[in-house]
């Protein structure tokens, strides 16, 4: 069995549209995918044959970033980077929400990073948002960069990516989680 020492995951938390506006008066309040519980979230991603030592990237938006923590408690967090959508959606109409978190978590020995790779990257990211969901290019380039021969997978995903293997609703996927 192929086991991981990458885990990249983009979960669908818990979460509606922001309110309904004149400009899309049919627009529902339900996302186009379903979401999942946090119990569900964890118990996918603890589904995914692991290395002892590996590293989970964890996408995560402001409203969840507590609970993700607490959620993968068992691992130690490395890092959280912050992406600056550069726009973003303001809730209620008051402040606009223009970022996201990726923590970077590990269990086990920590895995260094390609000696080339060292000190090349910050802690945020700044890339404009595009279509709903899709994460920064500049997220997959440094976990490949950083980790260039590690075996990968991305759950939770939308679209394939070669070096990666995945697992989404909307990629045809052979891999049972």
């Amino acid at each position: 069995m192929k086991k991981y020492n990458i885990i990249y995951a983009d979960p669908p938390w818990k979460q509606t549209k922001g309110g309904i506006r004149k400009c899309r008066p049919n627009q529902g309040r339900k996302l186009d995918y379903p979401v999942l519980d946090l119990d569900d979230i964890r118990k996918i991603i603890l589904k995914v044959p692991a290395k002892e030592n590996h590293n989970l990237f964890l996408w995560t938006i402001d409203k969840y970033l507590h609970e993700a923590e607490f959620l993968f408690r068992d691992y130690r967090l490395h890092a959280r980077f912050i992406w600056d959508k550069e726009n973003g959606i303001a809730p209620a109409f008051t402040i606009r929400f223009s970022h996201e978190y990726l923590l970077w978590l590990y269990k086990g020995t920590f895995q260094n990073v390609a000696e080339t790779q060292r000190g090349k990257y910050t802690t945020v990211f700044r890339e404009t948002a595009t279509i709903h969901s899709r994460k920064p290019y500049i997220a997959r380039k440094m976990i490949e960069d950083f980790y260039p021969d590690a075996k990968k997978i991305e759950l939770f995903a939308r679209e394939r990516f070669l070096g990666w293997d995945a697992f989404g609703n909307e990629v045809n996927s052979d891999l049972i989680i």
